[in-house]
């Protein structure tokens, strides 16, 4: 069995992941109004503050999900989401996903120190033996992602979710195992060092 899993703040060199709540409503959609950024997300961009208000109402009302905030430590400001889901106790077992990042946050150290955060937490604290992420089948920029953080592609669940305008999506998945997890870690490590992140503008 997993440990208890609940609401929790973990902290990185230039992240911290915080437990959402609707203190982050406006950070949120103050970097959450880009369609493309959300393209692959089962929902599109937040239309205005009420929406972001009740995407965070319902993300905390989902029974089996911690849902986090992404909050850039230099300046204190929200600049994305991630949550764990689909989590297995019995089999020690749970999924990373809804991770979406501000445009100007993209591609930076960011979101690599968010998955070394999450991962870590994961398999050092929580006991898991298996984390696994699943993307949509044409998100290719993601699945290259998941390869350079360094977890295996195990294959397609085809038609597998209606998302936005009813598209039915098939589901590309992933995963790490705890005997893979040593090596990974050292890896990511590597690539979250703060100088790679880029410095944001945006108030």
């Amino acid at each position: 069995m997993l440990k208890s899993i609940g609401p929790v703040l973990l902290e990185g060199a230039s992240v911290r992941l915080e437990p959402l709540s609707i203190e982050h409503a406006q950070g949120l959609y103050n970097r959450g109004q880009t369609r493309e950024d959300w393209a692959f997300l089962p929902r599109p961009s937040f239309v205005d503050l009420a929406d972001t208000r009740q995407w965070i109402h319902d993300a905390l009302a989902t029974p089996g999900q911690v849902p986090f905030a992404i909050v850039e430590s230099a300046k204190g400001r929200p600049v994305g989401s991630t949550r764990y889901l689909n989590i297995r106790p019995e089999h020690r077992s749970l999924e990373i996903g809804w991770t979406w990042l501000g445009s100007e946050w993209q591609r930076t150290a960011i979101n690599t120190q968010t998955k070394l955060l999450l991962l870590s937490h994961a398999f050092e604290q929580l006991g898991c033996l298996r984390v696994e992420f699943k993307t949509d089948a044409r998100n290719e920029r993601s699945q290259r992602a998941l390869e350079r953080l360094g977890a295996q592609r195990e294959g397609v669940l085809r038609n597998h979710m209606l998302v936005q305008d009813s598209h039915m999506r098939d589901s590309m998945y992933f995963s790490i195992i705890v005997a893979e997890w040593p090596e990974i870690k050292q890896q990511l490590q590597k690539l979250a060092k703060p100088r790679q992140c880029a410095t944001a503008q945006r108030p």
